[in-house]
């Protein structure tokens, strides 16, 4: 399986694919360019890195916590930041649902699946980007965020229950 990533290494921006090859061989795809890697957790936090083209092999240490860390590589230390690029979509989508003009904002199911769990009630104060509703679809939990600073006004769906992509989940005014 692929995972994709949306990757932000030292303030740039990264499309990043992995995919497990399995013994610890990964296909790592960064912006379109492909390399397969040997990747071998060696403690807690230190990785041993072999590019299988080059044979360049390189000692990573990671530290901080999902989704901010801070890797170092050959001495150098670079903040990154990583983001299930699925998430980032799914915030993208959120953010476009806000209404023009300063009127209510929806926030609606990017697609088909269940409510796991809602992050407000009515009358609550939210700012944007803040978690608001959980939604599972194909055994992925996805955070849906709220698309603007606002009040929460309505809330058009209940823990446990199936809703259906592009019904509105909540109002913003």
């Amino acid at each position: 399986m692929v995972h994709r990533y949306a990757v932000t290494v030292g303030g740039k921006a990264r499309a990043v694919e992995i995919e497990d090859l399995g013994a610890g061989a990964f296909r790592v795809v960064v912006d379109g360019r492909e390399r397969r890697i040997d990747a071998r957790q060696v403690e807690p936090g230190v990785w041993s890195l072999v590019d299988e083209a080059t044979a360049r092999a390189a000692c990573a240490q990671i530290d901080g916590t999902l989704p901010n860390l801070v890797v170092e590589i050959d001495g150098i230390q670079v903040p990154v930041e990583i983001e299930d690029a699925r998430s980032r979509g799914l915030a993208a989508l959120a953010h476009r649902t806000a209404g023009a003009g300063g009127g209510a904002a929806i926030l609606r199911s990017p697609m088909p699946g269940r409510v796991v769990r809602i992050a407000c009630r009515v009358g609550d104060v939210v700012t944007s980007a803040q978690g608001l509703v959980v939604v599972e679809a194909m055994k992925m939990e996805n955070e849906l965020r709220a698309p603007r600073d606002g009040t929460v006004r309505e809330i058009r769906c209940q823990e446990g229950a199936a809703v259906e992509s592009g019904q509105d989940l909540i109002v913003i005014g």
